[in-house]
């Protein structure tokens, strides 16, 4: 099994919109995946461009996910709220496909952060996934965790 490799980056803010499901790590899994089940199918018809899973966490097990896409200057689309990603450091992961996503988070919080003096995480800023415009689920996913320099 391959390394998954982390580099440090900065990102622009974002404004997004999207939907929102909360959710907890035991069930992350199904919620996520049934939010994006309802997501998708309006992806042509709201977004031209990539997509993007959100996570901000609020307790030790409940998050809220949001599937969101950049509407450009178009109103924001009904049925959607607006979700922001806030401009920053962030630990990217190129994560191979979907299939490895937990394993990528996990390496993430728990080895990456643990292994590395420079960096600690933002807990006041929420992840986020970046899918590729016409995304699949053999295809790479980008993982972004917020950082801030170590102190």
């Amino acid at each position: 099994m391959e390394e998954l490799e982390v580099t440090v980056v900065d990102i622009a803010a974002k404004r997004l919109a999207g939907m929102k499901t909360r959710t907890t790590m035991a069930r992350a899994k199904q919620d996520c995946s049934a939010l994006w089940q309802t997501f998708c199918p309006r992806v042509p018809e709201l977004f031209s461009r990539e997509s993007y899973g959100i996570s901000a966490m609020l307790d030790a097990e409940t998050f809220d996910y949001w599937a969101a896409g950049d509407p450009g200057n178009a109103p924001m689309p009904p049925d959607t709220e607006r979700v922001d990603i806030p401009a920053g450091a962030y630990a990217r992961c190129r994560v191979p496909s979907l299939e490895r996503i937990g394993q990528a988070y996990m390496h993430i919080y728990q080895t990456w952060l643990h292994a590395q003096k420079a960096w600690a995480l933002n807990e006041q800023t929420p992840c986020f996934e970046l899918y590729a415009a016409n995304w699949t689920p053999d295809m790479p996913i980008d993982l972004y965790v917020p950082v801030k320099k170590a102190v």
